[in-house]
Order: C-alpha cells, then structure tokens, then sequence
C-alpha cells in the first residue's frame, strides 16, 4: 500500500512539473523550415534552397576556371560531435594550420561540438584563438550549470546559459561580418541540427543568415550552434520560431548528432543536369572529402564499467548509441563518395590513446589539453589519413 501511494505521488509530481512548450506547428505546416534553413528538395528554386546556395559555390567555381586546363580542385571539411573531445580536433585543424598545408576549404559542415568548432575554424586566422581556449581554458561550470529540479519540469539536468551567452558574445556583428565576407566569395559554412518535432536533420545556410539584413541574424546564429550541440536530456532544447499567417510557432530543434554524426548535403546530386553551367566553365572538379573524427574509430570495444547510478546508465546508453550512429553515419558519406568518385580522407583519435579518452560531457582542461596536443601534432607533422572504411555491423574491429 505504502509502495502505491509513493508511486503515485511521484506520478502526479511527474506530471504537475510538466512545462508547456511554445504552440507547435500545425501539422498541415510540419514541413515548414524556420529561416535560414535551406531546402533540401533539389527542384526547389526558393532563395534559401540547396539548388541556389550549393549550386551557386560550383558555378562560381567552374567560371573562375573558365578555358584552364586541368580539374578544379574543390575541398570539403566536415567535423563530428562527441563532446569536449572536440579537443582533438581543434588541435588537428590548427597543427594542420600551422604546417601551412591546410586547403581553404569550400565547404564546411558541423554537427553536434563540429557545429561549435566549424564557424572558428571556417574563418581561420585569429578565430582559432577562440576555439581553441574554448576547448583546452573551459571548465564543466564555465558550459554548463546542475539543474536536476528542470530534469521534472522540462525534461534536462543541466542549464545551458553559461553556454548560450558565450555563443551570443562571440557571434557578434564583427564575426558574421567576416561569415558574410566568406560566403560572398563563394564559400560555404552548414550546420546541422534534428528537428525533433519530425525527426529530420535541418540544414542551416550560416553564410547566408550572416549575410541577411535582418536584425535578428546574430540570436539565429547563435541558436543555431546551442541547437547542434543540445544533447537532448543533459541539455534544454531551442525553439525555432516559424512564423505563419502573422502567427508565431516554434519548432524544438536539438543535437545534429542524433540524427547524423558527420554530413554533407547533395553528394549523389548530379549538378551538370541540374546547373545550367557556361560552355566555357571548367566543371571538371577534383573533390576531396575530409572528416575530421573527435573520436577513435571503431571504439565499441574500449572497457568503461559503469556505476549502478540512473545518469551513469543513461550517459553509457547515449554514447553507445552514438558510437553505432557515427559508425552508420560514417558509412554513409564515404559510400556516397565512392559512388561519385569523391576522394575520401578521415582524421581520427589515434589506437592506444586510451588514457586521453575523456567524457564527452566533461570539460576539464588538464585532459583537453593532452587530447588538444595529440590533435595538433598530427596536423603538424603529417598524418597518415584513413581513405578506406567498411562496416561490419555487430563486431569489434577497428
């Protein structure tokens, strides 16, 4: 009797510390993309749509090579999730940086922490001051703040806010300036979030948003980057608003990663059929894919016992649940680069580094900086890049 009286009591405390979200979508507008977001939809000849900003990166390109002889060359960079490992990579992008070797690369994609690592490192330069302190000077308390009393009423642990105002004072009119600068020159920077209100990844156009003349641009902006890296649970999700008929409703958009661990938009895309190129345009592109991993590859079979504990249970099931993902979404883009021929380069946390592995969720600086040097002297010295993956699905290879 007692047992059922508690577990009643938590039941309706459970459901009296409910929050109300903002209105959702009616469903007839489900599909409806907030600004900013680009539509996928190959066809689409709407101003923010993959047709109109993919596809004007590689006329612009195939016309500046007009009546040369030889391939384009055309760099891409897309940088994976997982936390404050993002250490590794910022260390690999500016060791890579300092040897003088790095590409200016034409596209760059970030998802999950890659989505907080993509902006800085898109833009180079003083930038990568900024990212790097972010990942080897930030403390857990300088991200994130304990908050288990909103785990009752909004469904997370842990507030972001420190995390959201240093997103809000770093992307400020100065920084989308040089994003605006970029995209003018035909470069482009996507991130990618989950709208978990239907379960698709959502591709922002940040070049075009920084390059917008609203007065809103620089919260979407910084929205965007918090989204991406919103591990659904741990941290509070972001609304988009979407307005509708002089309405205002929101979508709840959250980590990148949960749908995808690493992405590139339009791949498989036959763009000879779809642009209308010059006669004179050089589309002969010589395309280079490059994945920067902040993780091992193939690391299902590192031994981290786990406590007895609800956070310790549930932290163990996300991450094992994203190793398989970017094990899945890795598979993905480099099929996809097989299929079309796209040559295929993929960085990741070196075997036998076990001791430098940290939680994703933990920012402690004395560890960053191992995985931060790890990282730089890679991209410094030279790294042996991964150019060939398989996927055997239930086994513990590397």
């Amino acid at each position: 009797m007692k047992k059922t009286v508690l577990i009643l009591l938590i039941s309706i405390f459970f459901l009296g510390c409910s929050t109300t979200r903002p209105p959702a979508l009616p469903e007839v507008y489900a599909q409806k993309l907030p600004w900013g977001a680009m539509d996928l939809d190959i066809d689409s000849n709407q101003t923010c749509a993959i047709k109109k900003s993919l596809g004007t990166v590689l006329t612009q390109k195939a016309d500046r090579y007009s009546g040369s002889n030889g391939s384009v060359t055309f760099d891409i960079l897309t940088l994976t999730g997982v936390g404050s490992r993002g250490a590794f990579g910022t260390g690999f992008l500016i060791g890579w940086t300092d040897s003088g070797d790095i590409p200016d690369f034409d596209i760059v994609t970030g998802i999950s922490t890659g989505a907080v690592m993509a902006p800085f490192i898109f833009l180079g330069g003083d930038e990568l001051e900024k990212v790097k302190y972010f990942y080897t000077k930030m403390h857990t308390e300088d991200v994130f703040e304990d908050s288990w009393f909103d785990f009752f009423s909004g469904g997370y642990i842990m507030n972001a806010k420190p995390l959201q105002k240093l997103f809000r004072e770093n992307f400020d009119k100065a920084f989308l300036d040089k994003v605006a600068d970029e995209h003018k020159k035909g470069r482009r920077l996507y991130i990618g979030t989950t709208n978990i209100d239907t379960g698709q990844l959502v591709v922002w156009d940040m070049g075009a948003i920084a390059s917008s003349s609203r007065s809103d641009k620089y919260e979407r902006f910084s929205d965007i980057i918090y989204a991406s890296s919103a591990l659904p649970v741990y941290l509070p999700p972001q609304y988009m608003k979407v307005d509708i008929e002089g309405e205002a409703y929101y979508q709840m958009h959250v980590d990148g990663g949960i749908y995808s661990q690493v992405f590139m938009i339009g791949l498989l895309v036959n763009w000879g059929e779809v642009l209308n190129f010059k006669e004179s345009a050089n589309t002969d592109f010589d395309v280079t894919l490059y994945t920067v991993a902040n993780r091992k590859y193939r690391q299902r079979d590192l031994y981290q016992p786990v406590e007895q504990a609800p956070f310790s249970i549930i932290e163990a099931y996300v991450l094992t649940e994203m190793d398989l993902l970017f094990d899945r979404s890795l598979y993905r883009l480099y099929n996809s680069c097989e299929k079309k021929g796209i040559k295929f380069k993929m960085a990741t946390i070196p075997d036998k580094m076990e001791e430098i592995i940290i939680k994703p969720t933990e920012f402690n600086p004395d560890k960053m900086v191992k995985l931060f040097n790890v990282g730089y002297g890679l991209g410094r010295n030279g790294i042996k890049w991964k150019e060939k993956i398989s996927l055997h699905e239930y086994d513990n290879s590397k």
